[in-house]
């Protein structure tokens, strides 16, 4: 990493934890204070579980929306206790880790499009037509191709306005695989990444920006996870399936999209599963932590209070997860997960 952006990490990290009683605390002293960061797509449910922790424990997990690039670059400097991102980690990132890591699934989310029109219509599109708009190739509202899908909606004849992150962002990886995995024109010229080169539109950092931005944008497209078009009352689109359904991103679409042959790994993709009412742009999100929790002076007890945290998310607190329109994990993901967890170790010994 470059001093500039290890710099960078360590202030946004800094602002995190400033406060907390750190990591090196003497051993047999209670855990207070536990820090996260990471993954804006899965913000609002980790801040409602972990204020409903405080009140549980008294032990402060404090949360650092940085982006999912964001949390593999504190990760890989120690800065944080855990992680959270959107995107699997790959075996390069692995290896610029310093040491084996443990990737915890915590829920269920969908990335939303959503536009920003007069009358607020509700509008339909597929991967083709998506990929044509993000690209810059349809350019206005009323373009044949977006009145081919939607023949009994009034388009008016104004330019879109595009949308994209700005930031290394899950929400864009997610987004930008599907596209690359159902438009072949997209995965030529673009690709898929947490950043990708856009071809057009205006850039905006964080799932909270960009509803924002959407909001204030007249003529507008952009996509973000689904909980915060909710809290923000924008309009989504309705996504053509696999199946050829159009389906509009909702808990039970998100479930829909969850196969029954999911690998052990949870390593399957959620992306355009079959299914007339799976919605297509579908993922887990993640927790990483450290395997073994045996570094920088770390105490068997804060190892202790990440396994008790941990297992309460994918436990009792996947319960917060469906009034914020996320979908809690199945079980058989929920006992993969346990089984994952139970890894969890301090000096080679189970913490389980």
């Amino acid at each position: 990493m470059s001093n500039i952006k290890r710099m960078t990490t360590c202030i946004l990290i800094f602002g995190l934890i400033i406060g907390l009683t750190g990591c090196q605390a003497t051993a047999g002293t209670p855990v207070k204070d536990l820090a996260i960061a990471g993954s804006t797509f899965a913000e609002p449910l980790y801040l409602k579980q972990f204020d409903a922790w405080y009140q549980k424990t008294q032990v402060k997990a404090v949360y650092g929306a940085l982006s999912s690039s964001g949390a593999l670059r504190a990760l890989q400097d120690r800065t944080i206790d855990i992680g959270a991102t959107d995107v699997l980690l790959t075996a390069a990132d692995e290896a610029r880790l310093p040491a084996s890591v443990l990737t915890i699934p915590t829920v269920l989310g969908a990335v939303a499009v959503c536009v920003n029109l007069p009358g607020s219509p509700a509008l339909r599109m597929d991967a083709a037509l998506l990929s044509a708009v993000f690209r810059g190739d349809v350019k206005t509202w009323d373009d044949a191709r977006i009145a081919a899908l939607n023949p009994m909606v009034k388009l008016p004849a104004t330019p879109i306005v595009v949308l994209h992150r700005a930031d290394g962002s899950g929400t864009t990886n997610i987004f930008t695989t599907y596209l690359a995995a159902t438009d072949q024109t997209w995965n030529d010229k673009i690709g898929a990444g947490s950043l990708v080169q856009w071809p057009t539109g205006v850039g905006v950092s964080s799932n909270a920006g960009m509803a924002a931005m959407i909001r204030q944008t007249s003529g507008s497209i952009g996509y973000l996870e689904h909980t915060f078009a909710v809290q923000s009352s924008l309009t989504p689109v309705a996504l053509r399936n696999r199946s050829g359904a159009f389906v509009l991103p909702s808990v039970d679409s998100i479930q829909a999209a969850v196969p029954p042959d999911l690998p052990e790994d949870l390593r399957g993709t959620l992306l355009n599963r079959p299914g007339t009412a799976a919605y297509p742009i579908v993922s887990f999100t993640w927790l990483v932590l450290y395997k073994d929790q045996a570094y920088d002076g770390r105490t068997r007890e804060r190892a202790a209070a990440i396994y008790d945290l941990v297992s309460w998310i994918i436990g009792d607190g996947q319960a917060l997860a469906e009034p914020l329109q996320y979908s809690p994990l199945p079980d058989r993901v929920r006992k993969t997960a346990m089984s994952l967890l139970n890894q969890l170790s301090w000096g080679g010994k189970s913490i389980k």
